[in-house]
């Protein structure tokens, strides 16, 4: 079976059949929020985070939440994923967590630098901010 396509809408993701757009599997983020969701998608897993301090990582066949944790910062996330590392920017707080397992790796304040939407960027791999907070 090929990987899903991932929907993500008001604080829940969703995995769709890419040929025929059947719900394959849903997943409510529960403590997440019901706002907008961002998302970064790699081969086995979603990472998704709403507007709650909360990020989220879900087996990518299934839905099924792998790990949560809190994150350092409230409002519209970026997610940028680098190996083995996922880090997560609102609002002036980057966190960074190993993808498999959850465990943060380390977290940085930026608040006297800014606390609204922030573009990550790593050679070849960068993630814009949208402008909202």
């Amino acid at each position: 079976m090929s990987a899903p396509l991932i929907v993500a809408l008001q604080g829940r993701v969703v995995g769709l059949h890419v040929d025929t757009g059947t719900v394959i599997w849903h997943n409510e983020l529960q403590g997440s929020g019901l706002s907008w969701v961002a998302l970064s998608v790699n081969d086995d897993w979603v990472f998704a985070s709403a507007s709650a301090a909360r990020v989220f990582c879900l087996n990518r066949q299934t839905g099924e939440t792998v790990w949560s944790q809190k994150t350092g910062g409230l409002g519209r996330a970026t997610i940028l994923l680098d190996g083995e590392k996922v880090f997560v920017a609102k609002s002036g707080q980057v966190d960074c967590y190993h993808c498999e397992t959850g465990d943060p790796i380390w977290s940085q304040d930026l608040h006297k630098l800014g606390k609204c939407s922030v573009a990550l960027g790593l050679t070849h791999n960068v993630v814009q901010a949208d402008g909202k907070a």
